[in-house]
């Protein structure tokens, strides 16, 4: 089982690298491409936004608000068979590379046809709000 997880974590932290790179990039159609076509993402103060298109919408909005890098850091994956639990911190910073917000995270990722693919996608700020 050990190796199992060891596996899973490092192609989920591939997938993570491929998001950091196209969002980089200003690239949302590649960071939606990287979620399954039910993906959802689950945003503080936002109702649930579902399906890719309603996904790139929603990362190309980032992009255009100034969120230039997102980094992700995995902590932790549980696998169970062609799904996987991923918890993380992620850091969001604009164009001069100052942080916009930090935070925490938990993706449900599926495997589909041997590609991990982001599935259910939350996250909030670990920034106070004041």
């Amino acid at each position: 089982m050990e190796t199992i997880t060891r596996n899973t974590k490092a192609e989920i932290m591939n997938v993570n690298k491929k998001f950091m790179q196209a969002f980089a990039q200003g690239n949302a159609e590649g960071v939606a491409n990287l979620y399954t076509d039910e993906g959802m993402l689950l945003p503080a103060g936002m109702d649930i936004i579902k399906g890719k298109q309603a996904v790139q919408d929603f990362w190309q909005g980032a992009i255009g608000m100034g969120i230039k890098e997102v980094k992700l850091e995995t902590m932790e994956v549980q696998p169970c068979e062609n799904t996987a639990i991923e918890m993380g911190n992620y850091t969001l910073s604009g164009a001069d590379g100052a942080m916009v917000d930090k935070g925490k995270y938990i993706v449900v990722w599926h495997n589909q046809n041997g590609n991990w693919k982001l599935d259910k996608d939350i996250w909030n700020t670990s920034l106070s709000a004041t």
